[in-house]
């Protein structure tokens, strides 16, 4: 860490984890006292015949740490399950507490959060429907949306990729 920086008192840092070991990262530090949130999708799957639920990480291989800067970064970095924590020319990264707080908001006391529930309003933002406002419907296979869209005074219903929405 450059220790000519200051860091704010206490705020959101990006902590890498190494492959697959999220929820041992997770756990080894909050053993260690310290503020960790992990949001969660819940995902269904077909495999041999039988549909699981399961909750994979929203972002894998990194967790959200709430820590202060004063705290001991060496107990961080050297966490069972921790690669490093996200830096850029040798500061720590902070995460603004608004993108934390976002995601908490749309997730459960667990950390599973629902990528988009009927009824949510939904903005699409590139395509020929750009910069309109829509209402989620459902699901139209694994990267496509069915939206209802109020085109010329008449609600239509509208499939399109998922990567074209902003929630």
């Amino acid at each position: 860490m450059n220790k000519h920086v200051l860091l704010p008192d206490i705020a959101w840092y990006l902590v890498q984890c190494k492959a697959r070991q999220d929820e041992r990262a997770r756990e080894h530090l909050l053993r260690q006292g310290f503020d960790c949130f992990c949001p969660t999708l819940k995902v269904e799957s077909l495999k041999g015949g039988k549909l699981r639920r399961l909750a994979l990480p929203m972002f894998p291989g990194y967790l959200f740490v709430h820590f202060h800067a004063q705290d001991n970064w060496t107990a961080l970095r050297s966490t069972r399950g921790v690669t490093r924590v996200v830096s850029f020319s040798g500061t720590p990264s902070r995460v603004p507490d608004s993108i934390v707080e976002h995601l908490r908001q749309r997730c459960d006391e667990a950390g599973e959060c629902a990528a988009l529930n009927p009824g949510d309003r939904v903005q699409v933002r590139v395509g020929p429907y750009a910069e309109m406002d829509a209402i989620f419907l459902a699901m139209d296979g694994e990267q496509r949306v069915m939206l209802l869209l109020n085109i010329l005074n008449r609600h239509q219903q509208v499939s399109i990729p998922i990567s074209h929405l902003v929630a």
